[in-house]
């Protein structure tokens, strides 16, 4: 399974049109064309750390943000609705690569903010993860202590 940041999005867009199948989901900032209600997300500031055997341990900041036209009629009874929603299905959510079959993963640090009617979600996702890498046939050679036997 190959783990990006693409496919991350993708996944957690998944599961946005899931249960608003009508709200445009974004993965950048419009300036333009944005069509309310919508959905947000973007990479806040994550950390990656080696580990042995070139593993490395990445922890990702996300954050979806809802937004919807200004001062309007029950609006903020949307925004609560959107948060139990998001509380709901984003503790564990389906992962894909657009491969095999999606596996769960786990967020961490989940938070809810509303600021100009607007709500802010943010979470982490850590994983471990290796980059794929050719063996080293001499490596195993002298591991298995191959010799040669003369007579």
């Amino acid at each position: 399974m190959t783990f990006t940041i693409a496919n991350i999005i993708n996944s957690i867009a998944g599961v946005l049109r899931e249960g608003y199948p009508d709200y445009p989901v974004y993965d950048s900032p419009n300036q333009q064309g944005t069509d309310f209600p919508c959905f947000f997300i973007l990479l806040t500031p994550s950390t990656i750390a080696a580990e042995v055997d070139g593993r490395f341990y990445r922890d990702l900041g996300i954050e979806v943000i809802f937004v919807q036209q200004r001062n309007i009629v029950n609006g903020n009874a949307e925004i609560q609705a959107v948060q139990e929603y998001l509380d709901e299905n984003l503790e564990f959510f389906r992962y894909s690569d657009g491969g095999g079959e999606p596996v769960p993963l786990h967020t961490y640090e989940r938070q809810a903010t509303t600021e100009d009617d607007e709500l802010h979600y943010q979470f982490h996702i850590r994983q471990r993860v290796s980059i794929p890498r050719e063996p080293n046939p001499m490596m195993t050679m002298e591991e298995n202590n191959v010799s040669v036997k003369t007579k």
